[in-house]
């Protein structure tokens, strides 16, 4: 088989380049194709999780108010001198021996409760603090 001079045939390296350009883009069209099946798979699926978090009720907070902690801790032996809510938050105020100091806070954790702020001081030296805290 002879094979053909394209300098004398420019039309047939014309209709040459046309075929093997056809080619090619059928090939990357399909390839195209897959990449976009997979991205838009997957941008439903974070699009649908994200509807899911958007949604979903938060999980609820025991009921946290001052009265509610005052009873608390005096139920566990503790004898708060003031017990007051403010905002979100609720400020404590007692005399604590360290020994109760340390059990208080375990406690406190126990309870899933946050102290965010505290300030204990002992006066007399003896290990009896005064204590303040704010607890969430």
């Amino acid at each position: 088989m002879k094979v053909p001079n394209f300098k004398h045939h420019p039309l047939a390296f014309l209709g040459f380049l046309v075929i093997l350009g056809l080619l090619v883009l059928g090939l990357l069209i399909s390839e195209v194709k897959k990449a976009e099946t997979l991205l838009l798979t997957e941008w439903s699926r974070l699009r649908y999780l994200a509807y899911l978090l958007e949604t979903e009720a938060p999980p609820r907070r025991s009921s946290f108010s001052a009265e509610v902690l005052k009873e608390k801790l005096v139920s566990q032996g503790f004898k708060p001198e003031a017990v007051r809510g403010v905002y979100d938050v609720v400020e404590v105020e007692l005399e604590l021996s360290w020994k109760e100091l340390a059990r208080l806070l375990s406690w406190l954790r126990t309870q899933n409760l946050q102290v965010k702020a505290f300030y204990a001081e002992d006066r007399s030296g003896n290990g009896n603090f005064s204590v303040r805290m704010v607890i969430k």
